[in-house]
């Protein structure tokens, strides 16, 4: 993350201090900054889904697996309620 900061800083500093003008080097800045932003958010969004597909699959395996259970007590007899 240190890394990112500080090539964010060299990047701005190297874009203020280039040959161009003012109104082009703010769009430039803006320009990048939205790129950062968007790649951040892609980056968490990746995140997210990769986390809620780990927890969707373990709720489905946990379901499965309570399922298996139920059947094999009804079916052995153990369960009162079927």
């Amino acid at each position: 993350m240190k890394f990112l900061l500080g090539l964010g800083i060299g990047f701005g500093l190297a874009v203020l201090f280039a040959p161009a003008s003012g109104q082009e080097t703010r769009h430039r800045l803006t320009e990048r900054a939205r790129e950062l932003a968007e790649r951040k958010a892609q980056q968490a969004a990746e995140s997210i889904k990769e986390r809620a597909g780990e927890m969707g699959e373990r709720i489905g395996r946990e379901a499965a697996e309570t399922a298996v259970q139920k059947i094999t007590d009804q079916v052995l007899g153990k369960d009162k309620t079927a």
